[in-house]
């Protein structure tokens, strides 16, 4: 859908006053260095600095990783996974590394990783929205079921739904690597803390497609000072041992050579710049060791490895309303 016509669409829809509220966030996220999350305390002129860190950042540490040149038959997403959290809760056994991310946000890992690549090679499973930012002719074939079975309660794919797709999606296509792309530890977070933070802040909420209040942010509230960055964080880590429970379970049904990383980590009020204030969350936020740091675990298997073909799918795409990809995306932060 094109800005024009969805212009019109949101005009129709849902009055003038949104489709100007709307407009109003799609250019300040566009072309404003402030990150989506901020706490108000950086004058935004010192928010172009980011451009500069960026570009320490990427001397010191490098721009990326090519993870399609890397090793595996299986590719396993956190999404907003950090390396320091990963690497203290994870119990799956393997040889545990690092990498650096070619992104903050999953909207630049797509775009650095995917975006005009061939990859007739690979089957990408995935929850996560952004995928409309890959044309149907890329990967060998791109499994969405997962977004369609969005939680409107909890405004999330669950990860259960991402286990059922893949494990689908490897018997399915045994010669064909497979990437498979879980939400979690993305916020809306899962979890004993996170369903008391639900219930005292109406974190989470009802589909902004239903004209019901979908509830707060975590990360805008712990900004706002409203949640501690500890509880926030608490939340967060039981989030990982959720999806990593899932992610156990998916490793008994598949074969090969199995990865897990992230796309990008996530920032809890920490200030590695000077004069940038607290970052928080990851989506526009400068480059750091906490979002770019991210997990490499080589799992330890006995199976041998998948006998990987090229070719074009004879399979049409799944197709996902670009309506409700746009919302879910706004769900999560993505304005």
């Amino acid at each position: 859908m094109s800005l024009i016509t969805k212009a019109i669409h949101i005009a129709q829809t849902e009055g003038f006053h949104a489709l100007i509220n709307k407009s109003k966030n799609y250019l300040t996220n566009k072309y404003s260095p402030r990150p989506t999350v901020s706490n108000g305390s950086t004058p935004l002129p010192f928010w172009y600095l980011k451009y500069l860190y960026n570009t320490w950042f990427n001397v010191k540490y490098g721009s990326g990783v090519d993870i399609l040149n890397e090793d595996w038959d299986t590719l396993i997403l956190l999404d907003a996974c950090r390396y320091d959290d990963f690497e203290d809760l994870n119990e799956i056994s393997g040889d545990l590394g690092s990498r650096i991310s070619k992104g903050v946000d999953s909207d630049e890992f797509i775009r650095r990783n995917f975006v005009g690549q061939d990859l007739s090679d690979t089957v990408y499973v995935t929850a996560n929205p952004h995928v409309r930012l890959i044309s149907n002719d890329t990967f060998y074939e791109v499994i969405t079921e997962p977004i369609s079975n969005w939680d409107p309660e909890l405004q999330c794919v669950r990860p259960s739904q991402v286990t059922s797709s893949a494990i689908e999606a490897h018997r399915q296509y045994p010669n064909k690597r497979i990437i498979v792309h879980y939400m979690q530890p993305h916020d809306p977070p899962l979890g004993p803390t996170a369903n008391e933070l639900r219930e005292e802040f109406a974190i989470g909420g009802a589909s902004p497609r239903e004209n019901s209040r979908r509830g707060e942010r975590i990360m805008e509230l712990v900004a706002s000072g409203k949640i501690p960055e500890e509880e926030a964080r608490r939340a967060y880590r039981e989030t990982i041992e959720i999806v990593l429970d899932e992610v156990s379970s998916l490793l008994v049904q598949v074969d090969g050579k199995v990865v897990i990383s992230a796309d990008h980590g996530e920032m809890f009020g920490e200030q590695p710049y000077p004069i940038l204030g607290k970052l928080y969350e990851h989506y526009q936020n400068p480059r750091t060791k906490e979002l770019c740091k991210v997990p490499w675990l080589v799992v330890d298997s006995q199976a041998g490895r998948r006998k990987i073909h090229s070719g074009n799918s004879t399979h049409d795409a799944d197709s996902v309303d670009d309506d409700m990809l746009s919302d879910q995306l706004e769900a999560l932060g993505y304005k």
